[in-house]
């Protein structure tokens, strides 16, 4: 009878629910804009733990194998990790949402996009202060593929840093179709363009440009402002 009672005692702590609670680390206003419910991740969660009978204690889950599946699942989740409470029966699964390195604008809508270019979710509101990147390619984005390269990205962020620190708004970047290496970046309230080459260093290039708009003053460029040769700045 004890051996029975000492049995039933240690499969009831090694026991493991599927029905996991999910905690939402570090969500900002931001990320807010495309965060599922945490009814939808523990959801997720749940089909995943019950979909193997090894899920069910808590020496054998696979923590790390339902993590990386809901982490690629929902691609705006930068991190996953699940924890098994000692006390009790119920997982704690953590997500962390990624933070949007810009908003791609394409004829689907409006897209976040993380660093490495990869798209995050669609968004129906554009997040202040994050860079607004107008792709007119055509592409369609989807969640969780690849959409921009990652040095356009880096290029981008860079080139918005170096205008900031200026006190000069680059309200909007645009990749245009008939120019793969070109990207133009518009002022807040100005008409004209700047030229940049993805190909060459963006510090020097914003540099150049930023130089450039002080140097003129009132005058201000009726149609572009051109920094992708090295060592010269054309404008017209």
């Amino acid at each position: 009878m004890l051996l029975l009672v000492a049995a039933v005692c240690l499969l009831k702590v090694l026991w493991l629910s599927t029905d996991p609670k999910v905690i939402v680390v570090g969500a900002s206003a931001v990320s807010a804009r495309y965060v599922q419910s945490a009814d939808t991740y523990a959801a997720a969660a749940h089909k995943l733990l019950a979909g193997s009978i090894t899920n069910r204690t808590k020496l054998t889950v696979n923590l790390n194998g339902v993590a990386a599946q809901l982490q690629k699942q929902f691609p705006e989740l930068q991190t996953v990790s699940l924890t098994v409470p000692l006390a009790s029966s119920r997982p704690i699964v953590y997500v962390q949402l990624a933070q949007p390195t810009a908003v791609v604008q394409t004829a689907q809508g409006n897209y976040a996009l993380n660093a490495s270019g990869i798209v995050l979710a669609p968004l129906k509101t554009l997040p202040p202060n994050v860079p607004l990147l107008v792709d007119q390619s055509g592409a369609a984005p989807a969640p969780g593929k690849q959409f921009l390269p990652g040095s356009t990205l880096a290029f981008v962020q860079t080139v918005a840093y170096q205008f900031d620190a200026a006190h000069l708004d680059a309200s909007v970047f645009v990749l245009s179709s008939g120019s793969p290496y070109e990207l133009d970046a518009r002022l807040s309230g100005q008409t004209y363009t700047i030229r940049f080459n993805l190909e060459a260093d963006a510090t020097v290039q914003s540099g150049a440009a930023i130089a450039t708009v002080q140097q003129l003053g009132d005058t201000v460029p009726s149609a572009y402002l051109d920094v992708r040769v090295p060592g010269r700045v054309y404008y017209k």
